[in-house]
């Protein structure tokens, strides 16, 4: 095993094959409901609620390669990305994890099994550390982690005790244990000289592998409290572990990086390691394309707050250390990270036109500032320190984050007052901030806070009621926040859009469109737009119901669709995400490969015959702990509450579901799935229509097929046009008999290659025995046929003639030992290899 592609499959294959569920990447901003991080930092963060026994996993195993980012805060140090072989802001983690399932036993097995017997690495150069453990937490030495590496053989000489390295945790707050960590001895070389190194001393020693033990929730305060259950969370570098198995220097000098690098030389006016600025600004270059690429794919774009402030700093890095290789354009870069990774992760090819866009859009507004603010920050680095307000002003004037002031100026040994930069920008973020602006989310939540009541939907029952308009908020140009006592609108969730809709006022009549909903928890907060509405009034809360009744079709047809799968591909299905609109639907699951014809026609089959079956679908709220007896299924990754709301259709579907759906499966109408495709490494997405949009579907593809008719009886005729033409030559073969054979070697000019071909099926079938070659010259170009019968063949190859004759002609062709053609361009040469074919068929047949 060697390359990147095969490593992330058999790492996922060698924990499926154990009894674990592989489960795609989660996308790298957080779930809503985790303010921990910036990013997804490590493969375990999607599983938090399952390591702290808050929701119930949907397997007690899991496996995974999640695309990680460690670029803001205290995630990691970016400056160190490009100064040293092993560190990357965005990498993938390989991960098994076990929610109360297995320990440390069990996990020191597999990870010994799968790194010597898999990965085949030589035990004698892999080493290990534990928890030497922690006075403070009172945690003792993880003897249990010890005893286990030597049982599967590990000397203790190279069992290393380490003290907070290895005890990990995502955040100051959240899961937490102590760790195990595997290194491989990449030989003195790599070493810093001392005899004694061992891990943790230098880059000799290549932490690949770590095995955190998550016994704990370290909450406020320092306070270790043992979680529910034992649980394990690994993390495997898949770019570390390449370097490993490729035997190579550096990450970056993996397959994985190949084709960016190779790229950024053939562009870049500088080589790779012509100097260790060159070789830093070659993989800040990588490191930051493939971060900024995955971040915009996932909808993150360059801006001054959060996320995209981490976006426009990685960014901006990149553009600057460009210019220090002569490397200009870097939107040109993303298209190469995409030829490079799309395969393992379609969303990149998905949206790169989009990547391409906003990355172009903000090397050209840096650009037009980067060098004046060069030129500015080297007039400020004349000088001994770099001031707060200097380093303010480079960040407001001339766009340069304070990270890449501080980089500038650590090259040229001088400091930077970054508590005076910090204190100026919290005055400049105070003043753009007054006048109290808010996110439209925080405001709309606010409002539903301080209304003070709940809506109550009832949007299962009823599409049209009436109501008090009870809280208003003007939001300005028409549009304003309302809370309904009682609403029918559903709010977008559970992968089903908002409900479409109005207000109409009971008195005055007038008519406000609903532009947007909010969900939160169990309560709501709409937008609409019209004027006339004020707090207390009376008014019809109306669905439209043509928008309502196919999302409706739609989301019961999902539940149809996943049982369907299930029953054909097998109960390793898992619904992976879900988006349920009124024109058509999309269903997300875990599958390792695509689905054959016959897989894709089946499911659609099963589908349709419940469709026809006209099952009843009946919904109805039940403990949590009841579904489970039920076999309700349950969507990965979703929180439920104590009580839950079951939809099931008779015999065939029960899963948990808070959406809208219609009454009998007669009503979904034809089911039609229109694609089918991978969204990433053990994920794939179905996108099918139902209802009315099904019978466009099908009416179209009606249509399509007395297109192909037409077009097929065109090409029939077109077909016969050949024949016709090569009966229609006035032209006798030239026949010359060799030992018995007819030998005809002539050219007819004027006639197409078809044509020629018919042409000579006739002379052979007239003289048999013959070996026929014409030539013929039409538009510039030359056509050639040579045609043998199988007793000629024997003897003499049609192809081996023809493969001989076309290059005279300036062509090439070839074929089978009885027929054989080829084309040219060099019409004025077709009599020197008609006389060649003569040639080489007498002297073969004499």
């Amino acid at each position: 095993m060697r390359t990147t592609a095969e490593l992330r499959e058999a790492f996922q294959r060698f924990y499926e094959e154990r009894g674990h569920l592989r489960v795609p990447s989660h996308s790298l901003v957080p779930p809503a409901d985790d303010p921990s991080t910036l990013f997804i930092v490590a493969g375990m963060q999607q599983f938090k609620p399952y390591f702290l026994g808050i929701r119930e996993p949907p397997a007690r195993r899991a496996v995974s390669v999640q695309k990680c980012l460690r670029a803001g805060g205290k995630d990691t140090d970016l400056e160190d990305v490009g100064r040293t072989d092993r560190h990357n802001s965005f990498f993938e983690m390989m991960g098994n994890f076990s929610f109360g399932d297995y320990f440390k036993d069990e996990a020191v097995d597999y990870a010994w099994e799968f790194v010597t017997k898999v990965l085949e690495l030589d035990p004698d150069r892999l080493w290990v550390t534990v928890h030497e453990g922690n006075a403070a937490l009172e945690l003792d030495e993880d003897t249990v982690a010890i005893e286990a590496w030597k049982r599967v053989g590990i000397p203790p000489e190279r069992i290393v005790r380490l003290g907070d390295d290895n005890f990990w945790k995502a955040a100051d707050t959240g899961p937490c244990g102590p760790c195990s960590e595997i290194f491989f001895d990449r030989g003195e070389e790599h070493g810093c000289g001392d005899p004694a190194c061992r891990p943790g001393h230098c880059d000799r020693h290549y932490e690949f592998y770590n095995l955190v033990f998550m016994q704990y929730d370290l909450q406020p305060g320092n306070k270790l409290v043992p979680l529910p259950a034992q649980n394990v969370d690994t993390g495997m570098g898949v770019e570390r572990t390449a370097c490993v198995l490729q035997g190579v220097s550096s990450n970056y000098d993996t397959d994985g990086f190949r084709l960016i690098m190779d790229w950024i030389e053939e562009h870049a006016d500088v080589p790779y390691r012509d100097s260790e600025a060159s070789t830093k600004a070659y993989r800040v270059l990588a490191d930051h394309g493939r971060a900024v690429t995955f971040l915009i794919a996932d909808g993150v774009v360059p801006s001054n707050e959060g996320r995209g402030y981490i976006c426009r700093r990685l960014l901006r890095r990149a553009v600057q250390h460009g210019q220090r290789v002569g490397l200009d354009g870097l939107h040109r870069l993303p298209a190469v990270v995409i030829e490079q990774m799309g395969a393992a992760y379609p969303e990149l090819t998905e949206h790169a036109e989009e990547i391409e866009r906003v990355v172009r859009l903000e090397e050209e507004r840096f650009r037009e500032t980067l060098a004046r603010g060069m030129r500015e920050f080297d007039e400020l680095a004349a000088r001994d320190a770099i001031t707060g307000d200097e380093a303010f002003t480079l960040a407001t004037t001339y766009g340069f984050p304070i990270e890449l002031t501080q980089e500038l100026a650590e090259e040229r040994g001088q400091p930077v007052d970054v508590d005076r930069f910090r204190l100026l920008m919290e005055e400049h973020r105070v003043i753009s901030r007054a006048g109290g602006e808010k996110s439209d989310l925080q405001r709309a939540a606010d409002f539903a806070r301080d209304a003070g009541f709940r809506t109550e939907f009832v949007g299962y029952e009823k599409i049209d009621v009436l109501t008090e308009l009870a809280a208003v908020e003007e939001l300005g140009d028409g549009l304003f926040l309302a809370k309904l006592r009682e609403s029918p609108f559903y709010p977008d969730g559970g992968g089903q859009v908002t409900d479409a809709g109005e207000l109409v006022h009971e008195g005055s009549g007038a008519v406000a469109a609903l532009r947007a909903a909010y969900r939160f928890g169990d309560d709501q907060a709409l937008v609409f737009e019209g004027t006339g509405f004020a707090a207390g009034d009376r008014v019809r809360a109306v669905v439209t119901w043509d928008v309502r009744f196919p999302t409706m079709a739609n989301h019961t047809a999902t539940h149809l669709l996943h049982a369907a799968l299930r029953e054909v591909l097998g109960e390793h299905v898992k619904q992976a995400g879900s988006s349920v609109r009124p024109d058509k639907l999309r269903f997300d699951f875990s599958h390792p490969s695509p689905l054959s014809a016959e897989e894709r026609e089946r499911v659609e089959r099963i589908v349709n015959e419940k469709v026809f079956e006209a099952i009843p679908v009946r919904t109805f709220v039940t403990p949590i702990d009841e579904a489970r007896k039920l076999g309700a299924m349950m969507l990965f990754g979703e929180k439920y509450g104590a009580e839950v709301r079951v939809v099931e259709i008779d015999g065939f579907s029960r899963e948990l579901c808070g959406g809208t759906h219609v009454r009998s499966t007669a009503e979904i109408g034809p089911f039609v799935i229109v694609s089918e495709g991978s969204v990433g490494s053990g994920a794939r997405r179905i996108e099918a229509v139902s209802s009315g949009e099904a019978w466009a579907v099908l009416h179209g593809r009606s249509r399509e097929l007395d297109d192909v008719r037409t077009e097929l009886e065109q090409a029939r005729r077109e077909a016969k046009k050949p024949k016709a033409e090569a009966r229609n030559v006035d032209v006798e073969p030239e026949v010359e008999v060799v030992n018995g054979t007819n030998v005809i070697v002539q050219a007819v000019e004027g006639i197409g290659s078809d044509a020629l071909l018919d042409l000579s099926d006739r002379f052979k079938q007239r003289q048999s025995p013959a070996a026929v070659v014409l030539g013929s010259r039409e538009n510039g170009t030359v056509h050639l046929v040579a045609n043998f019968d199988q007793a000629v063949a024997q003897r003499v190859s049609a192809g081996d003639v023809v493969k001989e004759i076309a290059p005279i002609v300036g062509g090439g062709g070839g074929g089978r030992p009885t027929m054989a053609r080829a084309g040219g361009k060099e019409p004025e040469r077709l009599a020197d290899a008609l006389e060649r074919a003569r040639q080489l068929i007498t002297s073969a047949l004499g």
